[in-house]
């Protein structure tokens, strides 16, 4: 379910819904909808809140894809840890380069 991506991976990422907002240029309450199950992002949105995780699109969509199917709440865990590294490590990469 991409309302469960998206909140885990807000909060893995230590986001507010605001702090969201504003790296995704996607409205608040926009993002409370999806989490809560009422929105379904359209391909725009979606790429709009991975920039905002600075992830790539077909992460978020690869969770969703495979979310359902794990068998348990630590493999969940571990996909997460994983993406919350590549988000910590894609931004460690932006910050080096604004360095130079």
């Amino acid at each position: 379910m991409i309302r469960e991506v998206v909140r885990v991976t807000r909060i893995a990422n230590d986001f507010t819904t605001k702090d969201l907002s504003e790296k995704s240029q996607v409205s608040k309450s926009y993002i409370n909808e999806i989490e809560k199950g009422k929105k379904n992002p359209s391909n725009d949105i979606l790429n709009k809140l991975s920039e905002g995780f600075n992830l790539d699109i077909k992460d978020l969509l690869f969770l969703d894809k495979y979310h359902d199917s794990l068998i348990g709440k630590k493999e969940k865990l571990e996909i997460y840890r994983m993406l919350l590294l590549k988000t910590l490590e894609t931004y460690e990469e932006i910050e080096v380069k604004k360095c130079k």
